[in-house]
């Protein structure tokens, strides 16, 4: 019996620590490695804090943290009060997350999907092509640091400790 409740937490923790899988994955052709993605500006849906529209280049000259995530993603939603901690606490030193959901259906669907959750950071539909800006997505959460150039820094696939992403934040602020 000890046994079999020691192999539950490992595999529910191999789970977590993997993220959520999207329900179609880019051939392999479109994958990118994390130096080799571009800084791509979008607009996008909001689909919270009554936002019409989210335009990255409105955050020029902050330090922003990307999250591609989605509702149905466990994984995601377990990272989401660290990442609402993170903006609240460094938004005034010039630092945004901006949360980018994988979710399917209408923008008044998604936002009542979202309004579940309590971010205090704005949220949008990302579209295929946002996704494909990125160098395509093979699993949620995904998060990329985009320095105050908007160069992306980092790419972190999976969920990350708080400490790691605010080590890496912190440097870029002082930039």
């Amino acid at each position: 019996m000890m046994n079999r409740n020691a192999y539950m937490i490992a595999v529910g923790l191999l789970i977590l620590g993997a993220g959520c899988f999207p329900v179609q994955l880019p051939d392999k052709k479109s994958e990118t490695q994390p130096d080799a993605v571009q800084p791509v500006s979008f607009k996008i849906p909001g689909v919270n804090q009554e936002l019409n529209e989210i335009d990255l280049a409105s955050f020029k000259g902050q330090v922003v943290l990307l999250d591609f995530w989605a509702t149905w993603c466990r994984p995601c939603i377990s990272e989401l009060p660290a990442l609402s901690t993170l903006h609240n606490e460094l938004k005034d030193k010039g630092f945004a997350v901006i949360g980018l959901t994988l979710d399917s259906g209408t923008r008044d669907e998604v936002t009542e999907l979202v309004s579940r959750f309590d971010l205090s950071y704005p949220a949008g539909l990302a579209g295929e092509e946002v996704q494909a800006a990125y160098g395509g997505l093979r699993a949620v959460p995904t998060k990329f640091l985009l320095d105050r150039k908007g160069a992306v820094r980092n790419k972190y696939v999976g969920v990350g400790p708080e400490r790691q992403l605010r080590a890496d934040i912190e440097p870029l602020l002082a930039e």
